[in-house]
């Protein structure tokens, strides 16, 4: 169950850097700024269903979630 928690978190990270860069590269400062805000994945779901985004990002960041939860969270890095 670690190495779930452990991808899941990978997952999400790589997930939100994608959303950062495509807010800043897509749509503007405003939107690349508030991605860096942790409000994710809801900040992508708005600009996805807004500025005609990519979605692949905010499914990414939402199946890096889901994993991390079943597989514990955040214990496969702390350990």
């Amino acid at each position: 169950m670690d190495f779930l928690g452990l991808v899941g978190s990978i997952l999400l990270f790589i997930g939100w850097i994608w959303a950062v860069v495509e807010g800043f590269r897509t749509s503007g400062a405003l939107w690349g700024i508030l991605n860096i805000i942790p409000f994710q994945p809801i900040i992508g779901i708005v600009s996805g269903a807004l500025k005609k985004i990519s979605w692949t990002p905010v499914l990414l960041m939402i199946i890096g979630m889901i994993m991390s939860v079943l597989g514990g969270g955040w214990s496969a890095i702390i350990r």
